[in-house]
């Protein structure tokens, strides 16, 4: 399918006149349409998953609202799993949703477990689109798993420019030992490096009962024996509260400059906890995830605001991609006039092409993965006595603006790289 732009008709025009035809398409729809969600509700990174559920069941809504007035009487339902952020539960998850008739599931968030449940998705005739999966070992052609979120070569870009805008020559690594964590240290190794810059050896902790005081001893350890203006990379998810605690007892680690992943950004379990935000205060620890477009604040700053007020938790864009999948989705189901597998996926790409939703532009490259993504940085400031996350940076076109500080400003400092 292939949407001819007349003169003077713009791309967000030409959505608009091709999403009500195809809600119109619903009046001969029959049987109710079941959306899957593997999200962390009560394990880590479950600040993604909880605000991906809201948005979720916002979406939902929405399209109830819009099919009920198209004269349809098919409605959506979202079922939820809660995954834990485990590999293996996320696998009996999926075999429960598949079952429950689910062919599109929203999520998981984490590459280890998209990792986990790949080889299962064709054979259980599942479409899986993952808000948070980052690890470009996972960017295949031809399979089921689309990710609404860039591969992690895009989101090290923006962590190299911000750390060379900063000064810094040495990166010192560390990192979870899981695909999605070991996909952006391994990145941001090769970008810095590329470079000019120097990584170090670095230290991966495992997924399950890190040692971080012995993490820390040998973080100092590389800090010690670097040359020139050096900073710390972190890749991880809400364990990094009791990396913290760890690293602000061992001399050397408080003085540096931290850098994050978007595992991170706008972590309520760091922020609520006193010791680990101060030190993250004290280092400037900024965590980069997907940037929440201008051009598209009319469609996501009443999303934000209402899951804000209604969970206490402000969704990042990585949030927003999960409402923006749910959308693609339901109008690819309609394009393509049944729930046939291999015609939803065909339908899904093109429909993602012309798709403007609250993280702008969808489309997709030749992966299924996002094609394109510009970035913004979250550090956690003493605001009255309380942590609260603030934007710190953003990285747009490849060029990088940073406020001077929560309490100065914005002040422009452009790098491009």
């Amino acid at each position: 399918m292939q949407i001819r732009l007349t003169p003077g008709v713009s791309r967000r025009a030409a959505l608009g006149l091709l999403a009500t035809p195809l809600i119109g398409r619903a009046a001969d729809l029959s049987g109710d349409i079941t959306f899957g969600a593997l999200l962390s509700l009560t394990g880590t990174w479950s600040t993604l998953g909880i605000t991906s559920n809201a948005l979720l069941n916002i979406a939902a809504s929405e399209m109830n609202a819009a099919l009920a007035g198209a004269g349809a009487t098919t409605r959506v339902q979202v079922l939820a799993q809660d995954t834990l952020l485990d590999p293996a539960t996320c696998v009996n998850a999926l075999r429960v949703l598949a079952g429950a008739g689910a062919s599109l599931i929203i999520g998981p968030q984490s590459s280890a477990e998209a990792a986990a449940i790949l080889p299962m998705l064709g054979s259980a005739g599942v479409i899986c689109i993952s808000q948070g999966s980052t690890s470009s070992a996972l960017s295949l052609p031809g399979d089921n798993l689309f990710r609404f979120v860039p591969d992690d070569s895009l989101e090290a870009q923006a962590v190299v420019a911000l750390a060379q805008a900063d000064g810094v020559r040495t990166l010192v690594p560390c990192w979870r030992a899981d695909s999605g964590n070991q996909g952006l240290a391994s990145s941001v190794r090769r970008l810095f490096q590329a470079a000019g810059g120097t990584v170090t050896a670095g230290v991966e902790y495992p997924t399950d009962s890190p040692a971080f005081a012995t993490v820390a001893q040998q973080l100092s350890s590389q800090v010690g024996a670097a040359n020139g203006p050096t900073a710390m990379y972190l890749a991880a998810f809400d364990e990094v509260v009791d990396l913290f605690h760890a690293a602000a007892g061992v001399a050397g680690l408080s003085s540096l400059r931290w850098y994050g992943s978007d595992g991170v950004a706008l972590s309520v379990p760091l922020a609520s906890d006193a010791a680990a935000a101060a030190f993250a205060i004290r280092t400037g620890y900024a965590n980069p995830t997907l940037l929440r477009p201008d051009s598209a604040r009319a469609k996501w700053q009443p999303l934000v605001d209402t899951v804000t007020a209604g969970t206490g938790i402000e969704p990042d864009a990585f949030g927003l991609a999960a409402y923006d999948a749910a959308w693609c989705a339901l109008l690819a189901r309609l394009l393509a006039g049944s729930g046939d597998v291999p015609t939803w996926k065909t339908y899904l790409t093109i429909e993602a092409e012309h798709l403007f939703g609250a993280t702008g532009w969808g489309r997709l490259n030749a992966n299924g993965d996002r094609a394109f993504g510009d970035y913004e940085f979250w550090g956690l400031a003493d605001t009255n006595g309380t942590p609260q996350w603030v934007s710190v940076a953003q990285y747009e076109n490849s060029i990088l603006t940073q406020p001077r500080s929560p309490s100065t400003g914005v002040g422009r400092v452009p790098h491009h790289g």
